[in-house]
């Protein structure tokens, strides 16, 4: 197919389409910001599932509905372009990274990260983890209280170097660690230009960090047998029996890192938040640990994942009600009618599965916390297809989820098996949607059981 929109600017003539006001220059920003469920809401309730809004420079529609999300994402018409609609975000930091890739190329990328993930590699993954989260939560209980997010997230960055990585060496470790902060400081720079003093130049440095490290590293991770994500990327060949192209893995790599960390912090946040709220899941998430056969010390093994339905039912709950990616965004290639609106080619479409996630039509009470809503008997997540969707669906659905919840479980049993928790006496059950979703500023009381 021509790929002339790529080169063509967004679309900005929108006006026939009701929406919000928001404020000069900043437009409906800071609603987002602020609070990200209300402010959906109220846009449906105000002009239904497709309306008009403006974050920062860019216009465009938020579209919800399980039924219009689905059309997007599985995308039969070829129509709607993740690469045009992350050029402003992520692709400041990410080009060419699997998520900013369209159609073809897409599935290109796709073939070539598909060993990182198969059983093989996953099992070795697990063996990596189970010994870094064991040693970052072996001071837990140690504190008067835990202050969660950097505590999840000093563990998730040591385990990133580790799997994703494969690098050993702490002062190198140290080196990507932070470039790769500081690319996170740069996507939340307002002035988008590499100038001194600004976050965005903060985050072009540690991209340029990344990437010659990575570089460095491929043709001597192509002769060895390292069994890390990266590693299995410079390892792999196309269909003619040629490596990847350089530039690829060094996209790949970058994003990947930047992907599975983010996400798995925010929902260990708020699956930590939700067990110490409900005590009661919370024990009968250590009565599965341990109906396994995995007790105080001991780890899970691979072909211990699928015995954990409770486990399963808890993490999806808390994905349903906190997903970890807020905002997908993709851009019309060609014109179309989207929920009754005429909807011109090169506009940007904003999903969120916050409304598909709350809706009464597929949820019972949606606002109350019940994991067994997951369960074989009610399944109300079969309901729709798309009224459920924490990793985003389609050619584009996370190629890591089952990473993901890996690393949840084995995180989650360590701590269980070891420790009860509570919530701090003076958390205020605040939360946060961007730049990720987490509960804001939430500690623990950690007890250690044995």
């Amino acid at each position: 197919m021509t790929t002339d929109y790529k080169q063509r600017p967004d679309c900005n003539n929108l006006s026939h389409i009701p929406g919000a006001k928001g404020l000069p220059i900043l437009g409906n920003t800071l609603d987002v910001i602020k609070d990200l469920e209300g402010f959906i809401q109220q846009l449906h309730r105000d002009h239904g599932k497709v309306s008009r809004i403006k974050l920062l420079n860019q216009h465009g529609l938020m579209v919800s509905g399980a039924d219009n999300h689905q059309r997007i994402f599985l995308d039969r018409e070829k129509n709607f372009s993740s690469q045009k609609g992350l050029e402003q975000s992520i692709g400041q930091f990410y080009s060419g990274c699997i998520q900013m890739t369209d159609f073809d190329e897409h599935k290109f990328l796709r073939r070539m990260m598909q060993t990182a993930f198969k059983s093989a590699a996953m099992k070795n993954y697990q063996a990596m983890v189970n010994p870094v989260v064991a040693q970052h939560l072996a001071t837990w209980s140690q504190q008067p209280e835990v202050d969660i997010f950097p505590a999840v997230k000093s563990t998730l960055l040591a385990i990133g170097a580790k799997v994703f990585i494969g690098e050993e060496d702490p002062a190198e470790i140290e080196r990507i660690n932070t470039a790769f902060l500081n690319i996170n400081i740069g996507l939340m720079g307002l002035i988008r230009k590499d100038l001194p003093g600004t976050k965005y130049r903060k985050g072009k440095r540690g991209q340029q960090y990344l990437q010659q490290y990575f570089l460095g590293q491929i043709a001597q991770r192509r002769q060895g047998d390292q069994q890390d994500m990266f590693s299995f990327m410079c390892r792999e060949k196309d269909d003619d029996g040629n490596y990847f192209p350089n530039e690829m893995i060094i996209a790949q790599a970058s994003f990947i890192l930047f992907a599975a960390h983010d996400t798995t912090t925010s929902l260990l946040n708020h699956l930590l938040y939700y067990t110490a709220l409900h005590p009661e899941w919370q024990q009968r998430l250590r009565s599965e640990c341990e109906s396994i056969g995995r007790g105080a010390g001991e780890t899970l093994g691979y072909d211990d994942l699928p015995l954990m339905p409770v486990m399963d039912r808890v993490i999806n709950e808390v994905l349903r009600m906190r997903p970890s990616v807020s905002l997908t965004p993709r851009r019309t290639i060609n014109a179309c009618e989207i929920d009754g609106h005429q909807v011109p080619a090169d506009t940007m479409i904003f999903t969120s599965p916050i409304f598909n996630h709350y809706d009464p039509e597929f949820w019972s009470e949606p606002n109350t916390f019940d994991p067994d809503r997951f369960s074989e008997e009610r399944a109300e997540h079969k309901r729709h297809s798309f009224s459920y969707l924490p990793f985003g669906g389609g050619a584009h659905k996370c190629i890591g989820m089952h990473f993901a919840v890996m690393l949840t479980k084995c995180f989650m049993q360590q701590l269980l098996t070891d420790n009860s928790y509570a919530l701090s006496a003076d958390f205020n059950n605040q939360f946060e949607w961007v730049p990720m979703p987490k509960p804001k500023g939430l500690k623990i009381h950690c007890h250690r059981t044995h």
